[in-house]
This record gives C-alpha cells, sequence and structure tokens, in this order.
C-alpha cells in the first residue's frame, strides 16, 4: 500500500508478515487456534485509523504459506522475513510478524539474523509469561523458540532479557537452564506496582549499549487474562493495556529496534475480539512512535 500524497514526508514504512500456525502449539498440549491469528490481527489493523498514517506506510502484508511440516514451514518463514527485511531500510523501517505460536519467534529472529550485517550484534526483548526454553528435541514446541535460537547460536544469551516470567507457569529446569546461561531475566513479581514501564525502558537502555540491532517479542500471555482471553496459556496476572502499548512506544522510538513479534493470538479462544484488537492496537502504537521519530 502506497502513501498517498505525502511525498517523503514520512520516511518509515513497515513490512507485515503472519505466520498462520500452531502444529507446534499443539505439540505442547496447548489450546489450539493461533494459526487464526494473523488474519484477525491484519482484520483489526486496517480498522484503525488516526493523525498518523501507519496504515499508508506498510509496504506489504501477506501470510507465509504453511502446511504439515513443521520444518519446511519453518524454512519459508525464516526465508520470507529475511527478503522482505532486506526490502526495508534498517535505519527507519520495521518489519511486524505475527503469529503463529511463539515457536515463530525461532524463524523470525533466524531470518532477521541473515539479513543483518555479518557480525551484527542482535538483541531481543522478550514481553512473555514464560520462558520459552523448552527443549525442541523430539519435537519443537511454542515453549522452544529461545532455547534453539541458544542453541543454534543465532542469539547469545546475553543479549536475550526475559521480562514478566511468572514462577507457577515454569518448570524448575528452565529456571535452571536460564540461570546457567546468565539471561537476563525479570520476573512479573519486580515489575507490579506500576513499576513496568520505567522497567522496560531502563532494560532496553541497557540492551541497545551492547548490541546493534534489538527485536521485542510480544507474547500476548504476558498480558492480563481479563484483557487478553484469547491466547493459547492465559495468566491471571500479567501487564495491562496501558502498559504494553507504553513499552512499544518506548520501542517504537528506539532507533535500533528493527521489529515486533506478537505471537499466540487465538482468536477462536478471544472473547469479542478483546486481544485481537489488543494486539492490532499495541502494532499500530509501535508503528506510530517509528514514524514520529524518523518524521522530518
Amino acid at each position: 500500500m502506497e502513501n498517498q500524497g505525502l511525498g517523503n514526508f514520512w520516511k518509515s514504512r513497515f513490512a507485515l508478515l503472519g505466520y498462520p500456525d500452531d502444529l507446534a502449539v499443539k505439540n505442547v498440549n496447548g489450546r489450539t487456534g493461533a494459526s487464526k491469528g494473523p488474519a484477525k490481527f491484519l482484520e483489526c489493523l486496517m480498522k484503525l485509523k488516526g493523525k498518523v498514517p501507519v496504515l499508508g506506510s506498510i509496504s506489504s502484508n501477506f501470510l507465509v504459506p504453511v502446511g504439515a511440516d513443521l520444518e519446511e514451514n519453518y524454512r519459508k518463514a525464516a526465508d520470507c522475513t529475511e527478503k522482505e527485511f532486506r526490502g526495508l531500510n534498517s535505519k527507519t523501517d520495521a518489519l511486524i510478524a505475527v503469529g503463529g505460536g511463539h515457536d515463530y519467534g525461532y524463524p523470525w529472529i533466524q531470518g532477521l539474523r541473515r539479513a543483518l550485517p555479518s557480525g551484527a550484534r542482535l538483541g531481543c526483548i522478550n514481553l512473555d509469561a514464560h520462558f520459552d526454553l523448552r527443549e525442541f528435541h523430539p519435537v519443537m514446541t511454542s515453549g522452544s523458540p529461545f532455547r534453539r535460537l541458544i542453541e543454534e547460536m543465532i542469539l547469545s544469551p546475553s543479549q536475550l532479557v526475559e521480562f514478566g516470567i511468572q514462577g507457577h507457569c515454569n518448570a524448575p529446569e528452565l529456571w535452571k537452564y536460564a540461570k546457567e546461561k546468565k539471561i537476563r531475566t525479570l520476573p512479573m513479581e519486580q515489575l507490579r506496582s506500576g513499576r513496568a514501564v520505567a522497567k522496560f525502558r531502563s532494560e532496553l537502555l541497557s540492551l541497545r549499549r551492547k548490541v546493534d540491532f534489538v527485536v521485542v517479542s510480544l507474547d500476548l500471555d504476558s498480558i492480563s487474562l481479563s484483557l487478553a482471553p484469547g491466547v493459547s496459556a492465559p495468566q491471571p496476572e500479567g501487564f495491562n493495556a496501558t502498559e504494553v502499548f507504553q513499552m512499544l512506544e518506548i520501542a517504537g522510538a528506539d532507533s535500533k529496534v528493527i521489529s515486533l513479534g506478537i505471537f499466540e493470538l487465538s482468536p477462536p479462544l478471544d472473547v469479542q475480539d478483546h486481544t485481537s484488537r489488543l494486539a492490532a492496537q499495541a502494532a499500530w502504537k509501535f508503528m506510530q512512535n517509528k514514524m514520529n521519530r524518523n518524521k522530518t
């Protein structure tokens, strides 16, 4: 979609990719439905209007073709991500990826890694109730992306921030793995009482000093069940909508943040599109601030 009548006033453009697959959610015995997430996200996003012409800045949007072979799906997703990101200007533009299960954090970051200059340092902040550090053998699960990225040396554990982790839904071996790998972990207990946004800003500033590029991964189960019921593994406690919007506004305004991933949107489990609308507005806030930052 071309921006009409604005010339070069708005420099940012965005590639939008959807990964319509929840096979790995099934592999971990999760509630399915995330395969329908990208299409519903796009439906809700296209209804948003505003002073900043975000929708007119989206250079492309499409769903990655998927089938019954999960590894082949990942290959296609990584290839599409790499291709789409190469078509952007990494200094001003950003790629928005929408799942699908959070396992697609693996090909998303893999594709971005391949598109970046050799030797570039890539960091990630994962907003999530879960570590997503599960074993990926014998099968990949929606709880495995960061373990696989680390083990395949695509992402350094020292450049991963786990933000909002909840104690009751992460097994002891995952806490042990995170500790052994020295992964920066901020449990939800440290983010209560209105501290989440300030902590996020601090963590992003700290991470950006160590890396050349940053991605932000938003697993929607990091948001309170009362606000985001349409996910495979909802949690009663979590971030509220305002906190998520503010954190993504901060991320969008940062020059080193090159991509936002939104995962686990499951429309069949949603209530009156609450989760889908929240996800779309979160992406819109991110893109709005990315555009505002690069306005001339």
